[in-house]
């Protein structure tokens, strides 16, 4: 299936996926954010305010202040996504009609109800995920189905159990 390398690596990057996802995941649109703040300060500062300041200067307080939006909006910017694109979904597949507005009001209730279960839901995610890749690197190196079974499950319960 694997090869040994891959299979290790599988199995490492899939404990590290289950313990700390949900963080890696705030790392990463913390970053992103501030980088787009970032970016657009740069790019679009007025000409007096950059020859005051300087670009490397707005871009770096840009970054600072999308980092933090980013980082403390996250569970508002997952549960809203989260909340139109089941809302949406919904009225793609016909199930809903007067789509725009149902989609509209939906995305607030379900986005509502997902922000309060979010970092739930998020580490059930990464456990999970963290948990194939175990049960994949395991088989990889042939350590036989139960025993691949049993340390996905063990990865999977302690991926759980530290988010509480």
């Amino acid at each position: 299936m694997f090869d040994t390398l891959t299979s290790l690596a599988l199995i490492i990057l899939g404990v590290v996926l289950a313990f700390f996802g949900v963080k890696l995941a705030k790392l990463l649109v913390s970053l992103s954010f501030g980088l787009a703040v970032g970016y657009l300060l740069y790019a679009y500062a007025s000409p007096s305010l950059t020859a005051a300041v300087g670009r490397p200067v707005l871009f770096a307080v840009g970054f600072i202040a999308g980092a933090l939006i980013g980082f403390s909006t996250f569970k508002l910017a997952v549960s809203l996504l989260a909340g139109f694109l089941a809302a949406y979904s919904l009225a793609a597949f016909g199930i809903i009609v007067n789509a725009e507005e149902a989609v509209a009001l939906l995305s607030l209730a379900f986005a509502a109800v997902l922000y309060y279960l979010a970092e739930r839901l998020l580490a059930l995610v990464f456990a999970l995920a963290g948990a194939g890749m175990v049960l994949l690197g395991s088989l990889g190196l042939g350590l036989g189905t139960l025993i691949s079974l049993v340390l996905a499950f063990v990865v999977f319960a302690a991926g759980l159990a530290r988010k509480k």
